[in-house]
């Protein structure tokens, strides 16, 4: 979970320049069109899991439970050290499902492993030749395997995730495999905010197995995040060592509170970055509200305030059932726009089991 709001030191300007100077050449960066390539695989580009879709995004500088992988692999590095699961399903129209399964923990002090499987399905479509004529049905599955790792120390965690890819097409003789890379890491400075820098799909590519057995190259992308949390019921209180009699400190963190974060995201032939912005505000323990929203993105190859291309929100229950079952758990939801379903709209269901 982000970090409380504290003291402030200096040693730890330099990575607050460091954030705002990817702030700064974001427009440059993002302008730098690539004249070649294309547009591989673009569902790796979707965001996973209902919290962070209700955010718009704005989640690599969060990434505290499984799903995170996808966005900053370092998060798991301030995972607990028992194991938590998520589950995540959204319904995309025209049939279409995008699913994912992952898990992450420590294993060891200071090193998380997590491991992902995200997918999307499409129906049935009819198959027509040069001609127009009607050839049969064919349907496709595109589905990638996340195995990340990362390793932290007190303020700091860095992450690597490895993602094999699967391109399936039922009804003719094709199908595609490849891989891609994912690099992050994520800052806790001073107790104030969080910020989180991630590489994504770095070298990715696609390759198909046909005759001509062509090679497809995935778009990359970088994020760059910061997040902060304000307590609302957090308590410090004084207490004496029962050995040596000296007096303690205790901090017990908070269980209600409001978090704020922000993600600048740079896509591969996207003229512009998008800049997306999320909350998430939690009154008491049995329930959290969400929102996010880009107010400032490409569309269309335009940059625009507010260009709708992501908003999202949510609500996520959380039920207090530890003493009857043998795990903790909460199911989110999220509505979010979609560009394919006669509403525009698209609705997602996590569950996200903590053992």
């Amino acid at each position: 979970m982000p970090i409380i709001w504290k003291t402030y030191s200096l040693p730890y300007l330099r990575i607050v320049i460091l954030y705002l100077a990817i702030l700064g050449l974001s427009h440059q960066i993002g302008t730098a069109k690539v004249s070649s390539g294309g547009y591989a695989e673009t569902y790796l580009l979707r965001n996973v899991g209902a919290r962070a879709i209700s955010m718009a995004g704005a989640y690599s500088a969060v990434v505290n439970e499984p799903s995170g992988i996808y966005y900053n692999p370092a998060g798991i590095g301030f995972m607990n050290d028992i194991p938590t699961v998520s589950a995540s399903v959204s319904i995309l129209g025209l049939g279409r499902s995008y699913n994912s399964l992952t898990w992450a923990q420590q294993i060891l002090p200071n090193f998380g492993v997590g491991f992902g499987f995200n997918a999307l399905s499409t129906p049935e479509f009819t198959a027509r030749d040069v001609m127009g004529n009607q050839i049969g049905t064919i349907s496709a599955m595109q589905y990638n395997l996340a195995l990340a790792a990362a390793y932290s120390l007190e303020f700091m965690s860095m992450g690597v995730s490895v993602k094999y890819l699967n391109h399936g097409v039922s009804g003719i003789s094709a199908g595609a495999s490849g891989f891609t890379v994912d690099l992050g890491t994520k800052f806790d400075v001073m107790d104030m905010f969080s910020v989180g820098i991630a590489m994504q799909n770095i070298s990715g590519m696609m390759f198909w197995d046909t005759p001509y057995e062509p090679r497809e190259d995935i778009p990359f992308r970088v994020r760059a995040g910061l997040a902060m949390e304000f307590a609302l019921n957090d308590e410090t209180f004084i207490t004496r060592s029962a050995t040596t009699g000296e007096q303690l400190q205790v901090y017990v963190p908070a269980t209600r509170y409001i978090l704020v974060s922000s993600d600048l995201v740079i896509t591969q032939f996207e003229e512009n970055p998008t800049w997306v912005i999320g909350t998430e505000a939690v009154p008491h323990e049995l329930i959290a509200f969400r929102g996010g929203i880009a107010i400032y993105g490409d569309k269309y190859g335009e940059a625009e305030l507010f260009p709708m291309t992501y908003w999202g929100a949510g609500v996520s229950i959380r039920p207090d059932l530890k003493e009857n079952l043998p795990f903790k758990f909460n199911v989110d939801y999220s509505l979010s726009n979609e560009y394919l379903t006669e509403s525009g709209l698209a609705h997602h269901i996590s569950i996200i089991f903590e053992f």
